[in-house]
């Protein structure tokens, strides 16, 4: 057999099966499933779904600090870390999240909103003010500080 340097495929009832064992209860909500474990909160797709590669490789990057090195494609760990063995949400407290920004054509305001929770949304006189409005939204939605909070947003196009 060649190899090609790709990884192998990734789907998404692998990544739910570590979640699962790994003490996450694990809500499906369509095509999406809603991973919750002492304070961590996130979405992941849900089963029957191919996963591409850049998704894997920041999915598995993000939980590192929470779930250890490799816990997704890697070696199996002997010795996984278990929701005992972390303090807080995620160590050095940071959660990413979606937004997305536009301008209303009437009022010239911009709004925001987390595609993931569409009732968290904020609005300002510019796209700053309006993505800050968010953020605050978030961080009362989530229960963490402000600061823990990082906004991912595509340029407008």
């Amino acid at each position: 057999m060649i190899h090609t340097g790709r990884p192998p495929q990734v789907h998404a009832d692998d990544v739910l099966d570590r979640l699962g064992a790994r003490g996450f209860t694990l809500t499906e909500h369509g095509d999406h499933v809603l991973a919750l474990r002492d304070e961590a909160r996130f979405v992941v797709p849900s089963r029957g779904r191919v996963l591409p590669d850049t998704y894997v490789v920041r999915l598995e990057h993000s939980l590192d600090p929470l779930l250890g090195p490799g816990w997704l494609t890697g070696d199996p760990d002997p010795d996984p870390v278990g929701p005992d063995d972390v303090e807080g949400p995620f160590p050095g407290g940071v959660v990413v999240l979606d937004v997305v920004v536009d301008r209303c054509p009437t009022s010239g305001e911009w709004c925001s909103f987390l595609p993931s929770e569409p009732l968290v949304m904020g609005f300002g006189r510019t796209r700053h003010l309006a993505l800050g409005d968010v953020k605050d939204a978030a961080a009362l939605w989530s229960g963490l500080p402000r600061d823990s909070i990082v906004l991912v947003t595509p340029t407008v196009v």
